[in-house]
């Protein structure tokens, strides 16, 4: 790779693949480094022996092809081809999937309290929603809904939209910007897609189209730091082996320079002090931020959960599933069929699904609770698809940090998450889901890298 760069970005995300090919189609030129050997950072999708291809993780795409993954690609002149929609949302509850219909029964002032909410959610505008950014989900719901019933089923919501088990804990502001993105665009709270391909269907576009733009992808090169001249941006270190003999912690890599006067890390908060120094007395970034980035590098959530490949179904409904609490484990529950949305996934007649449980990232680090965590899961899947012990080809399990990034908890959504442009630093930008930008998941992956890239086309655009 070229030694010097119009812009660098750092990671081959959904964020980072989508502000590389803007800005390369605009005419910087623009170098995208992966540590990984392969683009998706956590959308990486997979092809096995046999015809199944799965994804990292328990991915779905909300609003399909009305949300904000879906406009990233078509802003870099690609298109995402859309497999099913989910028809509905199922929960576990006393020992059976139900529908929202079926476990909640309301009477006519129900039906009439949450139609009454769902209309007042779709005409909120901006300033509204924000106003809630700094309260609770569950102050909201007691401030203005009047049904218990009404009560439990946007809990619910809430729940499978946050990842966050507490309606205490869970953001309104959010929550009412993607409900009201839902109900504008597919009238109805939360609807979710598939696209043809898995996650792959998301990220190639992307990579192609900055590729075929004339973008450098260094896949498998770590960057070391971040390099500044001053408060201006010049570049980062990459890393490359040594000649050294040195065995494990005594072994350090050489480094490299590549340089360009504007640099966009989409690196999430958890990991951003491995390229940018965080220490106060040294660090180019104001001791504020920092100290609003020690309060916020670990408010996030953690998944565990099983990647299952099985010899014939044992669900087959193009719907997403959730349990709110797991006799075996207590944790919150998200799982879907991949093949009932895109039977391409996997070996004809055969069936793939996803599964995953909300945990407490210390309950990831420690490896003795993960490990318990996970047999506990397995007891509890046991029980929700019965049978499944003696259809399983093969079963992987997996964990995550931050499967939707920054934790959607009250002043931590909207304008209280970090800021896509560094303060008082020239050429530093951040992307991702813990940066600036709303959505679920992914979504908020790809509005932040759009927003982020026509800031550094502002200023440094043809």
């Amino acid at each position: 790779m070229a030694e010097k760069y119009d812009a660098i970005v750092i990671g081959a995300g959904i964020a980072g693949l989508g502000v590389a090919a803007l800005l390369q189609r605009d005419g910087m030129r623009t170098l995208c480094v992966e540590k990984d050997q392969r683009a998706g950072g956590r959308m990486q999708g997979f092809d096995l022996e046999g015809g199944w291809r799965l994804d990292i993780g328990l991915h779905m795409a909300e609003l399909g092809d009305a949300s904000s993954s879906d406009d990233l690609v078509k802003a870099v002149g690609k298109e995402v081809e859309w497999a099913k929609f989910s028809d509905t949302v199922e929960i576990y509850r006393n020992g059976r999937w139900q529908t929202l219909p079926e476990m909640i029964v309301a009477a006519p002032q129900d039906i009439e309290n949450i139609k009454n909410t769902m209309k007042g959610i779709a005409l909120m505008d901006d300033p509204e929603i924000e106003a809630n950014d700094l309260t609770s989900w569950g102050d909201w719901l007691e401030d203005n809904v009047n049904s218990e019933v009404a009560r439990e089923l946007f809990a619910i919501n809430g729940m499978i939209m946050t990842t966050v088990p507490d309606t205490m804990e869970m953001s309104a502001g959010e929550i009412l910007y993607i409900s009201r993105e839902n109900l504008r665009n597919k009238r109805n709270l939360l609807t979710a897609a598939y696209p043809v391909g898995g996650m792959l269907g998301i990220i190639d576009p992307l990579r192609e189209s900055f590729e075929e733009a004339g973008g450098t992808l260094a896949l498998g090169t770590e960057v070391d730091s971040i390099l500044f001249d001053g408060n201006k941006a010049r570049g980062v270190l990459t890393r490359k082996r040594s000649l050294s003999p040195y065995p494990g912690w005594f072994y350090m890599d050489d480094l490299e320079m590549v340089e360009a006067p504007v640099v966009v890390c989409t690196i999430p908060l958890w990991n951003l002090d491995a390229v940018l120094d965080m220490n106060p007395e040294t660090s180019v970034m104001p001791e504020w931020w920092i100290k609003r980035y020690e309060d916020l590098k670990y408010e996030t959530t953690g998944l565990i959960g099983y990647t299952v490949a099985l010899g014939e179904p044992v669900y087959d409904k193009p719907n997403f599933l959730s349990a709110l609490k797991l006799d075996h484990t207590g944790k919150p529950f998200q799982a879907f069929v991949p093949t009932a949305y895109d039977p391409g996934v996997a070996p004809e007649g055969k069936s793939l699904l996803q599964t995953d449980c909300v945990v407490e990232v210390e309950d990831i680090f420690d490896k003795f609770e993960l490990d318990r965590l996970l047999d506990l899961m397995w007891k509890d899947i046991g029980e929700m698809f019965p049978g499944i012990d003696e259809k399983v080809e093969w079963k992987f399990t997996y964990k995550c940090i931050g499967c939707d990034g920054l934790a959607r908890k009250p002043g931590q959504v909207g304008a209280f998450k970090p800021d896509i442009v560094a303060p008082g630093i020239e050429g530093l930008y951040f992307a991702g889901d813990t940066y600036r930008g709303r959505g679920l998941a992914l979504n908020s992956a790809a509005l932040s890298g759009r927003n982020c890239a026509e800031k550094v086309l502002e200023k440094y655009g043809n």
